[in-house]
């Protein structure tokens, strides 16, 4: 059994959902920010076998479905801590990996981060993958600009401290919360 939490704000995608066993289990978590189905996807999620559950979640603030999925696959683990199903999350965001390492050390569950329900696997946030500080950035509810986005990009390659580039990154937007996000967001890929 697989049960697949998916964060269907950031990906809009259910690409699979078809080709699910009876024995999986699909929770769909959306907000009014991504609510509407095509006639195709909605055919796809009826031709399923697998049971298909959706959570409606109230967004008020930055990552609010984030927090609530992640909350919730705290219960799915209690739930099912003497089976053997595999969870899985479906999602683009990066943050989800950290989620992954904790349960992992915490209680040595093995979460796996997918980027659609086809099963391909998201690449966990190394800090050498150079498209992905990009990727991270433009997908982020923060509005920035191609050449913001590469001048980000550039300050991660160029220097080695997470308070070079803050300092660097409070220069170019003069906004100590937005340059505080952005940080939060390419810290990973900062060279240790």
């Amino acid at each position: 059994m697989t049960i697949y939490l998916i964060d269907y704000e950031n990906t809009k995608n259910l690409s699979g959902i078809n080709n699910l066993s009876a024995d999986d289990c699909v929770v769909i978590f959306y907000s009014n920010k991504a609510n509407s189905l095509s006639f195709d996807v909605h055919k796809e999620i009826l031709s399923s076998n697998a049971k298909i559950e959706y959570k409606f979640v109230d967004v008020g603030s930055q990552n609010a479905l984030d927090f609530q999925l992640s909350s919730y696959l705290g219960y799915i683990i209690k739930q099912n801590e003497n089976t053997k199903c595999k969870i899985c999350i479906v999602s683009k965001d990066k943050g989800f990996a950290y989620v992954s390492s904790f349960w992992e050390k915490e209680k040595s569950i093995e979460i796996q981060i997918l980027c659609d329900l086809t099963g391909k696997e998201q690449n966990s946030p190394s800090g050498n993958g150079d498209s992905d500080i990009e990727s991270i950035l433009r997908q982020s509810d923060i509005r920035l600009s191609e050449s913001e986005i590469k001048e980000i990009f550039s300050m991660v390659k160029k220097y080695k401290t997470t308070q070079t580039i803050n300092g660097n990154l409070n220069k170019l937007f003069k906004d100590s919360t937005k340059a505080g996000t952005i940080l939060k967001l390419v810290k990973p890929f900062i060279k240790k």
